[in-house]
Formats: C-alpha cells, structure tokens, sequence
C-alpha cells in the first residue's frame, strides 16, 4: 500500500465518531513516517501538502501538518520541497482561521525549511 493510500486510511480512521484510537496518528507516524528512507520522505511531502490542502477540519489539519514535520525530519535534508514552497500562499491561507497551535505546527515546518 502506497504512503498516500496509507495517509488518507489514517484520516479516515481519525475522522470516525468516536475516535476508536486516540493515539493513531502517533502510531502511524512510528510505523510508517519515522521508518521510511529519507529519499522516500521527501518525495511524500507533496502528497502530504496535497492532503494538507483538502483538510476543513482543525484537528485533522494539525494532524496532517505533524505528519508533514515527521516528514521533513526523516527526509534528513533542508532542501525546500518545490511543492512546498509553490503551495506556502494556500497553506497559511487555509490555516489563517485556525487557531494558535495549529498555526504554530505550520510554523515549524517552514522553519525547518528556514521560510
């Protein structure tokens, strides 16, 4: 199964009423993220902005933005993903009604990047 496939199970999986695991975000991040080559991380930031882009709900996007920081730390490089940087405008857009936290997780990916 694909990392996008897998992503988007894990969504779902988040998204239920209620949330059958509190802790499957941090478990897909360990089982998936964190193993993953780093050539392969970075090649999942962009479909991982991609996601980001589609998320209304808060919590989902504060997810899915730590999923992009796991990302970023495990592509062991600070080389901008050109996806990234030509998709920053829409992403602080849709996280312009989102609160303090979810803005300071977008916050840290563009510092690890340095924009």
């Amino acid at each position: 199964m694909t990392f996008h496939a897998q992503f988007l199970l894990a969504i779902d999986g988040w998204e239920k009423d209620p949330i059958e695991d509190q802790w499957l975000f941090e478990k897909f991040r360990d089982q998936i993220v964190n193993l993953m080559p780093a050539a392969e991380a970075f090649e999942a930031i962009g479909e991982a902005i991609d996601v980001l882009l589609l998320q209304s709900d808060e919590l989902t996007a504060i997810e899915v933005a730590q999923t992009l920081n796991a990302l970023a730390r495990q592509s062991d490089t600070t080389e901008i993903p050109s996806k990234l940087l030509a998709q920053k405008p829409a992403i602080v857009s849709r996280f312009s009604s989102f609160g303090d936290y979810a803005k300071s997780k977008l916050q840290e990916l563009f510092q690890h990047y340095r924009l």
